[in-house]
This record gives structure tokens, C-alpha cells and sequence, in this order.
């Protein structure tokens, strides 16, 4: 069973093509799961690749406008959960990663004000309206 075919957790934005995930061990960490179980972005259509990219962008001009990162980290790996997801993660030159990926080491990083973190839940909600 595909554990991200069935995450009910945390979803901060929803539609008929995909879930925003908020991942909680670092702050405005979140994944973007497609609804389909597929394995890579191949596999999208034409118009739902052209879809993803168009929100990553949105995500990030959210995350750097709200959260105000030193640098945004976009990826696809799908080596341990072979069902496509793309991770969007502020890094900040004090996280317990910098410079490095992180994925390398296993430690939490939230270090942002609430209010910072509530205004960015709350743009990537309100993305039906945009």
C-alpha cells in the first residue's frame, strides 16, 4: 500500500489533480503529491505538467514573499516512495543542514514566528482562488 496514496494529514491545499502536503519538521516544508500513483513526471499529460510546474512557482514566490528563505529547495526523489511527489523547502543559512541536502541528516528545524508561518498555511490555501 502506497503511503502517499493515503495521507489524510496535514493537507493544506487539495484539488482534483493533487494534495499540498505541510511537513512538520521544518517549518514551510511541504510536498505536492498528484493524486495518480505514478512514478515520474513523465507520466503527467502535457497540461498537468505544465499545471505542477506553474504551482511550484506559486509556491515558491509565496514561500519568499511569507517565510523569506535564503534559498528554496525543489526536488523529486522517489527512491524510498515510488509514487511521484516534489518537495519545496525554505533552507536558511542557520538550519542543521546548511549547505547540505536535507535529507543527509535526521534533526527538525522550526525556527519561524507563527504569524509567518499561519500567513504562508493561509496563501497556499487560498490557491483555488487565484
Amino acid at each position: 500500500m502506497c503511503p502517499l496514496c493515503n495521507i489524510k494529514e496535514n493537507i493544506i491545499f487539495e484539488d482534483e489533480f493533487l494534495k499540498i502536503v505541510l511537513v512538520k519538521e521544518i517549518d514551510g516544508y511541504v510536498r505536492i503529491i498528484p493524486h495518480k500513483h505514478i512514478k515520474e513526471l513523465s507520466e503527467l499529460s502535457d497540461k498537468e505538467l505544465i499545471s505542477l510546474t506553474l504551482l511550484i512557482k506559486k509556491i515558491e514566490k509565496i514561500m519568499l514573499n511569507t517565510l523569506n528563505p535564503d534559498k528554496i529547495n525543489v526536488a523529486s526523489l522517489g527512491n524510498m516512495v515510488p509514487h511521484l511527489h516534489i518537495h519545496i523547502i525554505p533552507r536558511f543559512k542557520n538550519d542543521p543542514w546548511w549547505p547540505g541536502a536535507t535529507f543527509c541528516k535526521e534533526a527538525t528545524f522550526n525556527h519561524l514566528p507563527e504569524t509567518k508561518l499561519k500567513e504562508f498555511i493561509s496563501q497556499i490555501k487560498s490557491l483555488n482562488a487565484k
